[in-house]
């Protein structure tokens, strides 16, 4: 990994991770399209270290193959990659296929922190470019539904200046796929982590959701495909004096604030529901109740409306728990 196209990302803390209560969805706006595998929102603080600025090219991999004999994608003819693809991320790769390439290379994989810093910056944005993900002639340059040449899309640079973070390629990682919260994690994981999205995504035009700096897919690790490829790191001694580039304790406050500020507007929202809903049901339930007394021609129709009114009724009740919850939440957030 030729220093000149690597990027020294600083020490630092980092925000990690969706703010996504599964006690009420993807309600809220800036986790519209997160997965539950994303929460919680958490600070994580990683020390220096550098990745490669673009993934690994077809010609970085063919010397690869030609100085260890290691077997080339399945896709290349006679081992050898089309004449014109030598700057497209190679793809076709396994796990154990990167992991022997960074052992060759005397570097490594990127833990998944270590790849969402890169890629989101030091203020939690959602895509690299920043929180937006409106029409734009940058973003049509971001979403081809091909592969494309490492370098060619500037617009996907994060703030850290690493290019190729969302779309090209879907790129492994080092991590086992578990979730972040212990509580919860499995016997034996048996996926690894892949992160960024790729073409094949803006084809399918999901990459609003996949392109995200949080989003987090899995695969066994000897899975291959026409839209997976890697990126490698270089860990950096911990002699090396670096200045702190973000303190921990500034992000854990943002982030407990930006917490407690989701926490308020899902109270609101539950509080505003449960009205709206408990009105509508006393009015079918007791509409329905009235043409059934007063109305015996009525009868079906008074029925109907009071079993309506029980759905929204229901729902009311559920609006009320939520409220509920997100009081609970916001305690357990204030003592943390």
């Amino acid at each position: 990994m030729n220093q000149s196209h690597t990027v020294l990302i600083p020490p630092g803390a980092f925000i990690m991770g969706t703010d996504i209560e599964s006690f009420y969805g993807t309600a809220l706006a800036n986790s519209a399209h997160a997965k539950l595998d994303e929460a919680p929102m958490h600070v994580r603080f990683l020390e220096a270290y550098r990745i490669a600025q673009y993934p690994v090219t077809n010609a970085e991999y063919a010397t690869f193959v030609k100085a260890t004999q290691h077997p080339s994608p399945a896709h290349w003819k006679n081992g050898a990659y089309a004449p014109d693809a030598a700057n497209l991320p190679v793809v076709q790769v396994n796990w154990h296929d990167c992991n022997a390439y960074a052992q060759w290379a005397g570097k490594r994989l990127p833990t998944e922190a270590e790849w969402e810093k890169a890629c989101r910056g030091p203020d939690g944005r959602m895509y690299p470019w920043g929180n937006a993900f409106a029409e734009s002639p940058e973003l049509a340059q971001i979403l081809t539904s091909h592969l494309t040449p490492v370098g060619s899309r500037p617009a996907t640079a994060s703030p850290y200046g690493v290019h190729e973070a969302a779309g090209n390629v879907w790129e492994w990682t080092a991590d086992w796929y578990q979730p972040y919260d212990d509580t919860k994690a499995a016997a034996v994981p048996k996926h690894k982590t892949l992160r960024g999205g790729s073409w094949l995504e803006v084809r399918d035009g999901t990459a609003k959701r996949y392109f995200r700096c949080a989003n987090r897919l899995h695969a066994p690790p000897d899975y291959t495909a026409g839209n997976i490829g890697f990126r490698c790191v270089q860990p950096l001694s911990p002699e090396q004096p670096y200045a702190i580039h973000v303190p921990t304790a500034t992000l854990t406050a943002y982030v407990k604030q930006h917490k407690r500020r989701n926490l308020s507007l899902i109270q609101k929202r539950a509080l505003r529901n449960s009205l709206k809903d408990g009105a509508i049901a006393i009015c079918l339930i007791g509409g329905g109740t009235y043409a059934i007394i007063a109305r015996p021609d009525w009868v079906i129709g008074g029925v109907t409306a009071g079993i309506i009114g029980l759905g929204f009724l229901f729902s009311a009740g559920v609006n009320c728990w939520r409220r509920w919850r997100a009081a609970q939440r916001i305690t357990q957030v204030d003592s943390a």
